[in-house]
């Protein structure tokens, strides 16, 4: 009796402890997704794919009209709505020089960069980036 009754406290602690950690994964899951939203909602970006944290498009670059991007989502700290992003035009890897990210501003103005932040609005339950 004594084992049933353990197995049953560890089975519900552990339900338990994987309901909790729930939320927190859909939270983190949803500032990437956020994340992705606001590099597409730029109006620059076409033919979109993703796969995983990695993201592919053709955008303008400089005089190029239709320059190959990669962005990997290198990490994110929901608790602080944080997202750090490598990004890559036709394969070279664009490097942030102190606080210049060296992106185009279409998308520096929809609030993303190489290391951004977000504001989790609690009313809408969504990540805000302006």
């Amino acid at each position: 009796m004594t084992k049933h009754v353990l197995v049953v406290c560890v089975s519900a602690s552990a339900l338990a402890a994987c309901r909790a950690a729930a939320p927190q994964q859909r939270l983190e899951q949803q500032l990437r997704d956020s994340f992705v939203q606001q590099i597409v909602s730029t109006g620059i970006v076409r033919d979109f794919q993703r796969n995983g944290d990695t993201l592919s498009f053709s955008a303008r670059y400089g005089n190029e009209l239709d320059a190959k991007w990669r962005v990997h989502i290198d990490g994110t700290a929901k608790d602080k709505g944080v997202v750090k992003s490598s990004w890559y035009v036709n394969g070279e890897p664009i490097h942030r020089r102190g606080d210049q990210s060296d992106l185009p501003l279409p998308f520096l103005d929809n609030g993303i960069a190489q290391e951004c932040w977000a504001f989790w609005d609690s009313r809408s339950h969504q990540w805000s980036w302006k």
